[in-house]
């Protein structure tokens, strides 16, 4: 049997990070212990959803562990060019963006690809690189690459790559999925459920399973969900993986993660209880659809605080572009939301690093936010009074003096040490 697409993940895209690693040259990060005791943090302040260009050293303050902190210079950085405000230059800054563009979804737009083309066109710089996650590969196109192609060309090739790993890595699940609708939707013939003639609606039920008894299609439906839940587009303890790994990768690394909104086939309330009710002197038929309801309402998977403070530590500004969708119309059955711990957890991270959250159906507009987020924002180093084995467990604080209407992102590093338990 084909691996499923949430084995691929994490698999190779350890193998190819390390390979990136040895490829990548030394630099500075954003959030770094530099010599001296000096630390430094990219701070992006926003007004109205612009970003804000006039600040002075006046305006700023850094908060460590609740202590303020003198800060040695700021720079203001725009399109990979530093502008001086207070102070020398750092001894070791690196503007090069380490892109990696992280794709998951099981259906395949084209505005994804458009997506890609507008971060190659409108947004990379001499020296940047671009890594493309897809469901079965890692593409790493450096420098050179970039600039030896055509954009035009270069587009095209991108957009070939995750229409073909999209089609082909989502297989497994578009075809559990497809299952899944048609034996839930004859299940919903045993609650009473008749065939509409809506034609938006979709009535089709398993043919296979018509012939059987309900025991045989619970069965075969609890095996389908459990099955669908393994392969779902997001797994924490890979995501976590992916983290650690970036961790090793020195320079400025900009995360875009792109997730398509998933959907489970569920029975509707009115036919689970019009089942409870038909069945009622079957006690084996009632326990299963009891736990049913249990599968239901399972607790999220995925932990915020593990999730955020694993790309904290990263180094990464964490990008997340939700990609919402329509669910389809099936007679008795509910395609429910899948994806809340997901959209919950993947949003805290973005907010914890830096990044933005944002819920779209458009992936180019996504990605146009995500690259504006990171294009422009203050360097701001400042002299440390922690530790250096402190500086992931302080409280780092950065605000904007006088700016009650002001959005600050950073990188937050004031995550509370992790249980021992």
């Amino acid at each position: 049997m084909k691996p499923a697409i949430r084995r691929y993940f994490i698999i190779i895209l350890t193998a190819a990070l390390a390979v990136i690693l040895m490829n990548l040259q030394a630099a500075a990060g954003l959030l770094t212990r530099g010599e001296d005791d000096y630390s430094s943090v990219a701070v992006r302040v926003l007004q109205k959803n612009n970003f804000v260009r006039n600040l002075g050293p006046q305006d700023f303050e850094v908060l460590e562990a609740g202590r303020a902190c003198q800060i040695e210079s700021i720079f203001l950085v725009e399109n990979n060019k530093l502008t001086r405000i207070l102070g020398e230059k750092p001894r070791e800054v690196s503007l090069h963006q380490n892109y990696f563009l992280i794709v998951q979804a099981s259906d395949y737009d084209k505005k994804l690809g458009d997506a890609v083309g507008l971060l190659v066109n409108n947004y990379f710089q001499p020296g940047d690189t671009l890594t493309l996650i897809t469901p079965l590969k890692i593409y790493r196109f450096n420098p050179e690459t970039l600039r030896g192609k055509p954009k035009s060309q270069l587009n095209q090739e991108i957009q070939n790559i995750m229409r073909a790993d999209i089609i082909q890595g989502s297989r497994e699940y578009n075809t559990v999925l497809r299952d899944l609708k048609k034996i839930t939707r004859t299940l919903a013939t045993f609650g009473g459920e008749s065939t509409g003639a809506d034609p938006e609606v979709e009535n089709e039920s398993d043919s296979i399973s018509t012939n059987f008894g309900i025991e045989y299609i619970l069965s075969r439906y609890q095996d389908t969900l459990v099955k669908l839940d393994g392969l779902r587009l997001v797994d924490q303890n890979k995501f976590l993986s992916f983290a650690r790994s970036l961790e090793k990768i020195p320079g400025q690394k900009t995360v875009i993660f792109f997730y398509q909104r998933e959907f489970r086939p569920e029975l509707s309330s009115k036919v689970l209880d019009l089942m409870m009710s038909s069945y009622q002197d079957y006690p084996h038929i009632i326990n299963t659809l009891m736990e049913l309801f249990q599968f239901y309402r399972r607790e999220t998977r995925l932990d915020k605080e593990t999730v955020s403070r694993a790309l904290a530590e990263s180094g990464a500004v964490f990008n997340f572009v939700y990609l919402d969708k329509k669910p389809v119309r099936i007679s008795g059955v509910v395609m429910n939301e899948q994806s809340e711990d997901v959209f919950e957890a993947l949003s805290e991270a973005a907010r914890a690093t830096g990044g933005i959250a944002d819920n779209t159906y458009n992936p180019v507009e996504g990605l146009r936010k995500s690259a504006e987020n990171i294009s422009s924002y203050y360097l701001l180093h400042y002299r440390s009074e922690s530790q250096p084995e402190q500086l992931s467990s302080s409280q780092v604080q950065v605000t904007v003096k006088n700016g009650r209407d002001y959005q600050v992102r950073y990188r937050r590093v004031n995550f509370p040490p992790a249980s021992s338990e």
